[in-house]
């Protein structure tokens, strides 16, 4: 079996594949392997996976907003995910964050907020690239605190973050794993937390609701096939992440992610609800497809 992953090794969505790839080994019986189809957003992988053949051994390992997001802000998407996979299981779940340094005194998000209705602190914040779910964040963050953040994109959360602590960016909004340790060290403050409960690594932080907005995004990896994958392969696979989700509980852990199986059609339920979330925010945002 091989699991296809849209992103370079080392990373927090191939982390997370090899730990559930060597927990199927043992579910499965079998071998499995990782393989990194990296490009374009991690659609390379998708449209891979959608061309593979339909036998249940390849499938593909996604960050959320691949299924959720991006038929909304691409033109010439080339895969339909209501159409053309099968949701096999939500694998974990993990919490964005929004962050100040240096640039601002703000200790809380209410401080920051405060602070960026000064015209003259021209206030902005910071995504790891245009049309990402914390771009998007950062939209209806600003659209319901009722003032003005220019968007400054970078590619990828790291470069975000060095300019965050450098103090040329007020804010950033990125993945609350790869903030973690610049908070623990005092080189950045993490203000809130975008789930629907606070998270398990930074618990004295609050969520966005608690702090006062009224923004809930839960981020998620799902692991899905190609969508003509016979029933009983689908349950069967179901059912082996299901049985991995124990064992990936404290690995998960250590990178700030929760192990959070799900059945298949809970996940096509989660898909269906988001992607209707995610095209009212796009539409509210006033961005423009891209391709």
């Amino acid at each position: 079996m091989k699991i296809l992953v849209g992103f370079a090794a080392g990373g927090s969505a191939d982390q997370t594949a090899r730990l559930l790839a060597d927990q199927l080994r043992v579910q499965l019986n079998r071998p499995v392997l990782v393989e990194n189809r990296t490009g374009a957003g991690g659609r390379l992988a998708v449209e891979a996976a959608k061309a593979a053949k339909p036998d249940g051994d390849t499938l593909v390992f996604v960050p959320h907003g691949a299924m959720t997001l991006f038929q909304h802000i691409y033109r010439n998407l080339r895969y339909d995910p209501a159409v053309d996979f099968a949701p096999i299981s939500r694998v974990a779940t993990f919490d964005f964050a929004v962050a100040t340094g240096p640039a601002t005194p703000a200790k809380s998000l209410a401080d920051y907020l405060n602070w960026a209705r000064d015209p003259a602190n021209r206030a902005s914040f910071g995504s790891p690239g245009p049309g990402t779910v914390p771009h998007f964040i950062g939209q209806a963050l600003a659209e319901r605190a009722k003032l003005r953040l220019t968007h400054v994109p970078y590619r990828g959360a790291a470069p975000s973050l060095v300019d965050l602590i450098g103090g040329a960016v007020s804010l950033v909004i990125a993945p609350l794993a790869d903030m973690v340790e610049h908070h623990k060290a005092g080189k950045l403050r993490v203000l809130a937390t975008t789930g629907s409960r606070r998270s398990a690594v930074l618990g004295s932080i609050p969520t966005l609701k608690e702090a006062g907005v009224d923004l809930v995004v839960d981020g998620w990896y799902g692991l899905y096939a190609p969508a003509a994958v016979p029933a009983d392969a689908l349950a069967a696979l179901a059912r082996a992440v299901q049985g991995a989700a124990p064992a990936l509980a404290q690995p998960l852990a250590r990178s700030a992610l929760v192990a959070s199986a799900s059945t298949p059609q809970e996940l096509a339920q989660l898909q269906k609800s988001e992607a209707a979330f995610w095209s009212q925010l796009v539409t509210s945002s006033g961005f423009k497809p891209e391709e």
